[in-house]
């Protein structure tokens, strides 16, 4: 909803952020959500909306004072989320690259 309520195309997405357009679609339709592409879209979105607010349950895209992200201590909470959530996908990969070299 809030893709299409700012005008931008699930191609645009995509390309905003290294995704491909059937992994966007994908992921609006919860069929499938990988940590990578979710943090890609949250940080494509950051500066754009109020994450909190698309948290919410009862999304209402029609209130605008509330999409757009204006408040410096949502942002830097959110920098440091998605620096945790860096690490954790950092540390997996390599867990996962040393289990393979076991192999």
């Amino acid at each position: 909803m809030i893709r299409k309520h700012l005008g931008i195309k699930q191609q645009q997405l995509a390309e905003a952020t290294n995704l491909t357009q059937p992994a966007i679609s994908r992921l609006e339709n919860g069929e499938e959500v990988y940590s990578s592409a979710l943090l890609a879209v949250l940080t494509f979105y950051k500066d754009k909306i109020n994450l909190d607010y698309l948290f919410d349950t009862d999304l209402d895209v029609d209130d605008r004072s509330q999409i757009y992200c204006c408040r410096n201590e949502i942002r830097q909470k959110l920098d440091r989320k998605l620096a945790e959530i860096a690490q954790d996908l950092e540390k997996s990969q390599k867990q996962i690259a040393a289990l393979r070299s076991q192999i």
